[in-house]
């Protein structure tokens, strides 16, 4: 792979720790997804570091895909990610939702620019 020239990615982006995670929808409930990721998930996971760097939808409501990022190493975002994934917060937020994701590709990926 040809070697980026310097200042393409973000200074912080070496230090921190980004996730891909692309759901496969409902596309019935793709936009009342949406709209729960944006009250109810983000604010949540926002407060306990997480940034949401960009999320996408595609054009036949049948895949969302966002990039969350946290200041850290791998482990560091492994760790916070397992609080998050067992905490009673998240419990309570998941508790009366519909079953809006049908399928998951959640990876680690490097900002390239």
């Amino acid at each position: 792979m040809t070697e980026l020239p310097e200042g393409i990615a973000p200074d912080t982006a070496k230090d921190r720790t980004t996730w891909m995670r692309r759901y496969t929808l409902d596309p019935a409930l793709a936009d009342q997804f949406v709209e729960f990721l944006r009250t109810k998930v983000i604010p949540a996971r926002e407060e306990r570091g997480f940034t949401v760097e960009s999320m996408w939808l595609d054009d036949d409501k049948s895949q969302l895909t966002w990039f969350v990022s946290r200041p850290g190493s791998a482990e560091d975002f492994a760790d916070a990610e397992r609080e998050w994934e067992e905490s009673e917060e998240r419990a309570e937020i998941f508790a009366e939702a519909p079953k809006y994701v049908t399928g998951k590709d959640l990876r680690q990926v490097i900002r390239l620019r």
